[in-house]
């Protein structure tokens, strides 16, 4: 049975274990589900919940007779916060995810050097952590041989600019990643996560194609 490890949004610091929707629609076409939690910001900092998130992948991995799952044919799926977790714990290919689906992704840290979450994130201003600021940014972490990814986003975002996800794909396109991209018209970050069916139907699309089959 193929699996997807489900990684929730929050800022990096709340709302706890909240994919459930998701979570019953991917069970519901045939993926084994792990929806996790990590620990949280402030009290936590980068790298913290990236290594959560890669032993959470090391345990489906290592416990994958027992579960029932096919530990090649592991994916992720992230929103907000989440989103930019999976895809630093899953860009690098050692940690053998198959496929990466990001929705209202984080990708850049770096130009929002005013963000009080991104400091709470990092534990520091840019300033003062440049380099962990660029290691928490999966636009600047892309490896040619990463996993398909499969990206959506609203257009009217205000709290992550959909330039991020745009730039994010062209990014992965120059260093040949196979990668898809959904616009949502009207949709807005929390609107998106919450009511955008056809997105979360296009992701189960893909990860049917690259994961199921």
């Amino acid at each position: 049975m193929p699996a997807v490890l489900l990684v929730h949004g929050g800022g990096w610091y709340k709302r706890t274990g909240d994919m459930e929707g998701i979570a019953k629609d991917l069970a519901r076409s045939g993926y084994f589900v792990f929806n996790i939690t990590y620990r949280l910001a402030p009290t936590h900092h980068f790298p913290d919940q990236v290594n959560d998130v890669k032993d959470a992948i090391k345990f489906l991995q290592r416990e994958a007779s027992h579960l029932g799952i096919d530990p090649n044919r592991i994916a992720g799926w992230g929103y907000s916060a989440g989103a930019n977790l999976i895809m630093l714990a899953g860009l690098d290919p050692k940690n053998g995810l198959r496929a990466i689906v990001g929705g209202g992704t984080p990708a850049n840290l770096v130009p929002w050097p005013d963000s009080e979450l991104v400091k709470d994130f990092i534990g520091g201003s840019l300033a003062e952590k440049r380099s962990a600021w660029e290691a928490a940014s999966p636009l600047l972490q892309i490896k040619r041989d990463s996993p398909p990814i499969f990206l959506y986003h609203g257009k009217w975002d205000n709290v992550v600019e959909i330039e991020q996800m745009r730039e994010f794909a062209r990014a992965l396109r120059k260093e040949r990643v196979p990668v898809e991209t959904h616009e949502v018209t009207g949709g807005g970050h929390l609107s998106v996560y919450l009511f955008s069916q056809e997105s979360v139907d296009l992701a189960v699309q893909f990860l049917d194609r690259r994961v199921a089959n």
